[in-house]
């Protein structure tokens, strides 16, 4: 594949509007050169570019690649083929092409373009004189369509394809031409509407011989300036020579400014790269209270460039009202303000508004030029998040608040309602004791055993529910000590021996009521699950687990095969729940207040162990 070599676009010269414009070229060079930078400009003033291409197929190449890569110029380059345009249906018809020019326009400026420049390949009636003598008559209807439309038209010629004498007079037709890769006007153009063939000829004569007569009066022109050039260069070598000597005495002292002005300078440089990329936005203010210096954080801040907020008022750029603009009209006097931390708002190009807390030194350190110059911090993310937290906070505690309403309820309701059993049981008992079977009275006393075993964890739910609602309190709390009280009250409730190991000197930072709720749930269902077991064995203590201070409550008692190896986590694992009832779901709840994690080992065979952190 033919690789395009990179060109630098260069300047043709001032192209308008409704201009009809003529190339011959010869090469590579002399089409790239003017076509390119014809089409770049026309894209950077916001018009369409068309090509209507016929034999030149290297632009083509070129610019079909320039259209699969434009992006944020969509439609801005569009290129049309040679069966399309010139030759449709194979012939060459002057109206048809007019009026698609016609439609080209008009499209153009319905999809809000300012206007058309269109690139006319004519290779198409090369070699054809048939072909040629329609495309005189035809560039003389472009001129016309030129200047009654929004459009610009460059008419490529080359000349590997026309002859000298048809290319001559087909240039001719033409108001402006491209010599040398610059605009300029056809010398030799004339309105053949309004002029005979002779007075054409007439004019072109007297074109040529004052060209001539200005051609000779430059080369004695050119002699001249030579001449005083050289007497120029005489007396400049003169002053040279003597300025010589001047220049070594000043050489030295000359050095020693430089010196003291790279100094100066580099002060400077540090002192501008240090205001411009702090982060904290600065705006300093003449002594009419319009911008006279901002930062780079400025810009960031608002999206506003430099250029686009320089000499503007004050409060054009703060966002302030009412009382404030007073404010900030008396906290900038001429000889410089005093303040900290005021909180106005700054006005984005976006329309939205950025709350920043300003301060101003002015009066204390004082800039030639700037009356008044303050920092500012931006403080919307803050305010923003301030603002979100709240929202959050009142969320939290009215779902926490619903939250106890119903705990409250529901553990109120099942307190009724299992005294209700209770006492049905013992009626029943005292009513129909005599007479119900064995199988009966032994079905009725496991109804009753199993309500009063469960109103311990309602009734540890309903003080949870309490003590959520006062919030924690954290203190150092003696483990050892408070699971010593709850093993003695224990062992005061039912005749059967039971063994407690604690370990002593157990202390944490916790909630004491809440600390001491988990505790007795904890001891309470290791001693349950020791009912039946010929020597049960409890214990509390400490042990390290994966390098971390963990305490744990233990039991001989049997456990069921489900129940093992499952367990609560806090932090940074898995939520699993311990499928233990209310009571252990009670522990999991004060744990999670604690930021702890609690978890079961599997002891299959030798009873259960809950670990706990805390």
């Amino acid at each position: 594949m033919e690789e395009t070599k990179e060109l630098e676009f260069a300047d043709i010269g001032a192209v308008n509007c409704h201009d009809h414009i003529c190339l011959v070229y010869q090469g590579e060079t002399e089409i790239y050169h003017p076509v390119l930078p014809f089409i770049q400009s026309g894209i950077a003033t916001g018009e369409r570019c068309v090509y209507l291409h016929a034999a030149e197929e290297r632009l083509e190449r070129l610019l079909q690649s320039a259209l699969s890569s434009q992006q944020d110029d969509s439609g801005a380059l569009i290129l049309f083929p040679l069966k399309e345009v010139w030759l449709k249906d194979g012939s060459f018809k002057q109206e048809r092409v007019l009026k698609l020019l016609q439609e080209i326009c008009a499209a153009a400026i319905d999809d809000g373009f300012s206007g058309t420049r269109v690139i006319c390949d004519m290779g198409w009636a090369a070699r054809e004189p048939k072909r040629q003598e329609l495309l005189q008559r035809f560039e003389r209807e472009l001129t016309a369509f030129a200047s009654q439309n929004d459009v610009t038209l460059l008419c490529l010629y080359s000349r590997d394809l026309f002859a000298a004498e048809g290319g001559l007079e087909l240039a001719k037709l033409h108001p402006q031409v491209i010599v040398d890769g610059r605009t300029c006007g056809n010398p030799f153009y004339f309105p053949l509407a309004s002029e005979s063939r002779s007075r054409a000829a007439r004019c072109e004569l007297d074109v040529f011989l004052t060209t001539a007569q200005k051609m000779t009066a430059l080369t004695a022109e050119s002699d001249r300036l030579k001449q005083e050039l050289e007497q120029a260069y005489g007396a400049l070598a003169r002053k040279i020579y003597e300025n010589w000597q001047e220049e070594d005495t000043l050489r030295a002292s000359e050095k020693e400014m430089q010196e003291k002005d790279e100094a100066l300078l580099e002060h400077k440089r540090k002192l501008q790269t240090i205001l411009q990329h702090i982060p904290a936005l600065l705006m300093a203010f003449d002594s009419g209270d319009r911008l006279a210096a901002c930062n780079h954080e400025f810009e960031r801040a608002t999206g506003f460039r430099v250029e686009e907020v320089i000499g503007k008022p004050m409060l054009e750029l703060l966002h302030v009202e009412g009382e404030l603009r007073k404010e900030v009209v008396s906290a900038h006097p001429r000889e410089g303000g005093d303040y900290r931390g005021r909180e106005w708002n700054l006005r984005c190009r976006d329309g939205s508004v950025r709350t920043v807390a300003w301060s101003n030194i002015s009066r204390y350190v004082p800039i030639r030029g700037w009356s008044n110059w303050i920092v500012g911090l931006d403080m919307t993310a803050r305010h923003h998040a301030e603002n979100a937290l709240k929202g959050l906070r009142d969320e939290l505690e009215a779902r926490s608040a619903e939250l106890e309403a119903f705990g409250e309820a529901v553990s109120h309701d099942l307190s009724a309602r299992l005294a209700g059993i209770g006492e049905d049981c013992r009626e029943m008992r005292e009513l129909y004791g005599g007479e119900l079977s064995t199988p009966c009275r032994r079905l009725l006393e496991k109804v009753s055993v199993a309500a009063l075993e469960l109103a311990g964890p309602i009734d540890a739910m309903q003080r949870l529910t309490a003590l959520t609602a006062a919030g924690l309190q954290p203190e150092e709390v003696n483990l050892s000590a408070m699971a010593s009280e709850i093993a003695e009250k224990l062992s005061d409730t039912v005749t059967r021996p039971v063994t407690f190991r604690i370990e002593g000197g157990v202390t944490v930072t916790g909630d004491r009521e809440m600390l001491r709720l988990a505790m007795e749930q904890l001891l309470e269902n290791a001693f349950n699950c020791t009912a039946g077991v010929k020597h049960p064995v409890i214990k509390f203590g400490t042990a390290q687990v994966k390098g971390e201070r963990s305490f744990y409550v233990s039991d001989n008692g049997p456990r069921q095969g489900e129940q093992q190896g499952k367990g609560l986590a806090g932090k940074g694992e898995g939520q699993e729940r311990i499928s233990s009832g209310i009571a252990l779901a009670t522990v999991q709840r004060i744990i999670n207040l604690h930021r702890g994690r609690i978890w079961c080992a599997d002891q299959t065979g030798r009873g259960g162990t809950l670990y706990f952190q805390v």
